[in-house]
């Protein structure tokens, strides 16, 4: 079973050509068949491996429908300002992210702006 782990600090990037880069924190393993699943609202499931899967947290706005419309972003990991991986993960669209988020203690943009 995939365990959870949620990127607080995570930054989506556009290239002048229009690649999507996600940047998160360097993780220790390396990923196999990694792939971003998302219904394009607060948040997605970056999928590095079959045993773990990463909560991009409360994906902003302005972002949501450039996500929502990609095949493919790149996602680099950093250990402070040095990239210590970078690799393609396939965008998988979904109706629903099978998740509860609030059993996770997740809310919503809106509800986080707020301060709920």
């Amino acid at each position: 079973m995939s365990k959870y782990e949620t990127e607080d600090k995570y930054y989506i990037a556009e290239s002048t050509e229009g690649e999507l880069y996600v940047y998160i924190s360097a993780k220790k393993d390396t990923p196999t068949h990694p792939q971003i699943i998302y219904d394009g609202f607060d948040h997605a499931l970056l999928v590095r491996t079959a045993d773990e899967s990463i909560i991009l947290d409360y994906i902003n706005p302005d972002v949501r429908d450039k996500l929502r419309k990609a095949h493919e972003v790149i996602v680099v990991e950093t250990l402070l300002e040095t990239i210590k991986d970078a690799y393609i993960a396939n965008m998988n669209i979904v109706e629903k992210i099978p998740v509860d988020w609030s059993k996770i203690g997740l809310t919503t943009w809106e509800e986080k702006a707020l301060g709920h």
